[in-house]
C-alpha cells in the first residue's frame, strides 16, 4: 500500500532514514498512515492492477475476497477493521487517552473506540513512553492534577528500547517520548483525547485544544477492569520466533521474527497485514511473489488462502488479523 503522511507538531524525518520512506521536503512528518480506510485517510494500493484505487474502492468491490465471509458479514466492508501507521516522535506526543466503542459511538457518529498495539523500531538513549498512570491513581486525584498542573508526576513512565512491544487498550492514559520511531496496529479510529500537551503551541503557533472532560469520562482507574493483551511467546525455535501479542474485539496480532528459514501460513478464511519493521524477505502466494523490506506494508487477501515469506534476512513483521486469526506457529 502507499502511505498518507501526516504533518504533525512533534514530527521529524527519520521516516525516510530508517524505513525509506519519501517524504514531502520541508515538512515535520509525524505519521505515515501505511493501511488507512478512514475518511481521514484513505490509502491507494502501490502495484499490480489495482495500483492507485483506495482501499475503501476495493472493500467496495471485492469485499468478500478481502476480507473473507466472517469479517463480511461483521460489517468490516463498510470500514475496514485497523488502521496501520509508522510514528515518528521527535518531540514528546501530547498526554492522551481513547475511548472504548460505546462511548465513541455515543458521541462521535461513525467512529470506533481505540485499542492500540505499539512495537518500537528506534529508540535513542533514554528514550520513554507513557502507558497508564501510576498505581493509586483516582478520578478525583487526576482531575486535581490537571487543574493544578501536575498531571506529569501521575504518569508511568517506562524506558523503551528497538524490539519493546506495548498494548494500550482503550482508557489508557498514554503518550510517546522523543527519540521513539514505531509501528502502530490499531482499531479504526481517529479519536483522541489530549489531557495534557506540555504548554507547547500547535503548528498555527497556538496551543492545541485539550478534551479534560471526554477523558475523565473515558480513562480507567485504579481498581478498573484492564482488558488484556495476547497470549505471548508462541514460537521459539532456531530461525523462528513468534509473539502473540494482542488479540481484541477488533484484531488479533502477532510478532514474527525469521533469519534464513522460510515459514508459511495459512489465511485462516481472513486477511493478513504484514508490516514490515526491519530486514527483508519474499512474500509468496500462489498467484505470485513480491520482495518486502523494512518500511513495507501488504495486505494479504483472504482468498490467497495461503502465503509465505522466504528468503528472509533477519525479519520483523508484524502480522495483524481479525479476532483470534493472528498467526501462532
Amino acid at each position: 500500500m502507499q502511505p498518507v503522511f501526516k504533518e504533525r507538531v512533534w514530527g521529524g524525518r527519520r521516516l525516510a532514514d530508517l524505513l525509506g520512506k519519501s517524504l514531502p521536503p520541508d515538512v515535520r512528518i509525524g505519521e505515515s498512515w501505511e493501511l488507512a480506510d478512514h475518511p481521514h485517510g484513505r490509502s491507494l494500493v502501490a502495484e499490480g492492477p489495482m495500483a492507485g484505487k483506495t482501499l475503501r474502492w476495493v472493500l467496495e468491490r471485492h469485499g468478500a475476497a478481502l476480507l473473507g465471509r466472517d469479517e463480511l458479514a461483521r460489517g468490516a466492508a463498510a470500514r475496514f477493521g485497523i488502521l496501520v501507521k509508522f510514528i515518528d516522535a521527535t518531540d514528546r506526543l501530547s498526554v492522551q487517552v481513547h475511548p472504548d466503542d460505546a462511548y465513541a459511538g455515543v458521541h462521535h457518529a461513525g467512529e470506533n473506540g481505540k485499542a492500540e498495539g505499539w512495537s518500537v523500531i528506534h529508540a535513542e538513549p533514554g528514550a520513554w513512553l507513557i502507558c497508564g498512570l501510576k498505581p493509586g491513581v483516582t478520578r478525583a486525584a487526576f482531575a486535581s492534577a490537571v487543574k493544578s498542573g501536575k498531571v506529569e508526576e501521575l504518569l508511568a513512565v517506562r524506558p523503551v528500547k528497538a524490539g519493546d512491544f506495548l498494548w494500550v487498550p482503550p482508557g489508557t492514559v498514554h503518550a510517546i517520548g522523543p527519540g521513539v520511531v514505531l509501528a502502530e496496529v490499531q482499531q479504526n479510529s481517529d479519536v483522541t483525547y489530549r489531557v495534557y500537551d506540555w504548554n507547547r503551541k500547535g503548528l498555527d503557533g497556538k496551543p492545541r485544544e485539550l478534551h479534560v472532560r471526554e477523558a475523565l469520562e473515558t480513562i480507567r482507574f485504579s481498581g478498573d477492569p484492564m482488558p488484556a493483551g495476547g497470549r505471548g511467546k508462541t514460537s521459539d525455535e532456531t530461525g523462528l520466533v513468534i509473539d502473540h501479542v494482542a488479540d481484541c474485539h477488533a484484531f488479533s496480532l502477532s510478532r514474527i521474527q525469521l533469519d534464513r528459514r522460510p515459514w508459511a501460513a495459512d489465511t485462516d478464511g481472513g486477511y493478513v497485514v504484514l508490516v514490515v519493521l526491519s530486514g527483508a524477505a519474499r512474500l509468496t502466494t500462489s498467484d505470485g511473489s513480491l520482495a518486502i523490506r523494512a518500511g513495507d506494508t501488504v495486505l494479504v487477501p483472504a482468498d490467497a488462502r495461503e502465503y509465505a515469506l522466504e528468503q528472509p534476512q533477519k525479519l520483523s513483521v508484524l502480522a495483524a488479523a481479525p479476532p483470534g486469526k493472528a498467526p501462532t506457529q
